[in-house]
């Protein structure tokens, strides 16, 4: 099977490219139990505005229906009532729902903005693809979590409402006030033995989720290939790039050999340009070196500036070997350095001091 090679890890634009397609892993199941969670441990400041709300409109209600007649005017303002009512008492646990589904829907995503969902899809109202669907083994999956949820929580509610059957048996002798905080309490107790039960499958739907997600993104060994490929373009391109950062390299290094202090040569093979500015190095720098041809360059680039040229082959083959270029020499090659830079000090000074000497 075609699935069965798809051994490889998900690379990074493979992910990317499915986080556009708005494919990333979410449960549902850990949405819900968190919105519910949150729910529960504000119930009691939710339930208690309920349960005023709800018994200053049936006093109302009552008194407005004894003290005046019912007309088609007086029913409307119950209604107007009623319906400011609902909005006092559900209102605020409406928002902190819709509240607190966002902030758990970003926590397990991240801002997602994926504009392809959007796109209308005739392959959507194909009837064999939704057919293709129901039959799958994720639909499947859905189906017996569905089914779990519904029989556990079905039994945490019928056994919260049995033991609480007593006390509805006494609610028509209590006041309405707290008939209806004792209804909003039972109905807390089985939001708290739901929220428990959901936490369990909750945790199992997250793993499943994150594993089918994996799952779903793995690749063939040929899919990578060609995603680098793609990635790095063909071997043609690829030479020409490192060619020309070659030849620029070299452009900027030859650059350099006329502000060298000195070219160390071997003295036809090798050829070293060092530099030295006391205040910002620590040690010489070697600005530019070459073998044979590009040796030979280096040297008449020196002899038409006026840099110095220094003729020690042990030396030039190790500057040549061991110093990277633009990079300090090691200190086991101070001393050897240090003659050479003084052997170039001595030339400049007597260079200066002839200068100086020459009648005007």
């Amino acid at each position: 099977m075609a699935g069965d090679n798809r051994t490889e890890a998900a690379t990074p634009k493979r992910r990317s490219e499915a986080r556009k397609r708005g494919q990333v892993p979410r449960s549902p199941d850990l949405s819900s139990l968190f919105v519910l969670f949150g729910l529960v441990l504000a119930m009691p400041a939710l339930f208690s505005n309920a349960a005023q709300q709800t018994a200053i409109y049936f006093r109302y209600s009552y008194t407005h229906l004894l003290d005046t007649p019912p007309t088609v005017s007086t029913l409307l303002s119950l209604a107007t009532a009623l319906a400011f009512t609902v909005v006092k008492a559900v209102g605020p646990l409406v928002a902190l729902s819709a509240a607190l589904g966002v902030a758990i829907n970003l926590a397990q995503t991240g801002p997602l903005f994926a504009f392809q969902r959007l796109q209308p899809d005739l392959n959507r109202l194909n009837p064999l693809n939704g057919i293709t669907r129901y039959l799958s083994l994720n639909a499947l999956v859905e189906l017996l979590k569905a089914l779990c949820k519904l029989l556990l929580v079905g039994w945490l509610c019928y056994n919260t409402i049995h033991n609480a059957y007593p006390l509805f048996l006494i609610l028509p002798r209590v006041d309405l006030l707290t008939g209806v905080q004792q209804v909003l309490e039972t109905a807390r107790q089985m939001a708290v033995r739901a929220a428990l039960t959901m936490l369990a499958l909750a945790v199992l739907d997250y793993a499943y989720q994150r594993y089918a997600y994996e799952r779903s993104l793995r690749m063939t060994k040929d899919e990578v290939k060609q995603e680098h490929k793609q990635l790095e373009g063909s071997p043609l391109v690829r030479s020409r790039i490192r060619a020309r950062q070659r030849q620029m390299a070299r452009k900027r290094m030859m650059n350099a050999v006329p502000t060298a202090d000195v070219v160390v040569t071997n003295p036809t093979h090798y050829a070293v340009a060092l530099k030295y500015e006391p205040e910002r190095m620590n040690a010489p720098v070697v600005v530019a070196k070459g073998q044979d041809l590009l040796a030979l360059k280096i040297r008449q680039l020196a002899q038409e500036h006026d840099v110095p040229i220094v003729e020690n082959p042990p030396l030039a083959r190790t500057l040549y070997r061991q110093v990277p270029l633009e990079a300090e020499i090691p200190p086991d090659l101070y001393a050897a350095v240090a003659e050479v830079m003084a052997f170039v000090y001595r030339i400049n000074e007597e260079r200066r001091q002839r200068r100086v000497a020459q009648p005007r």
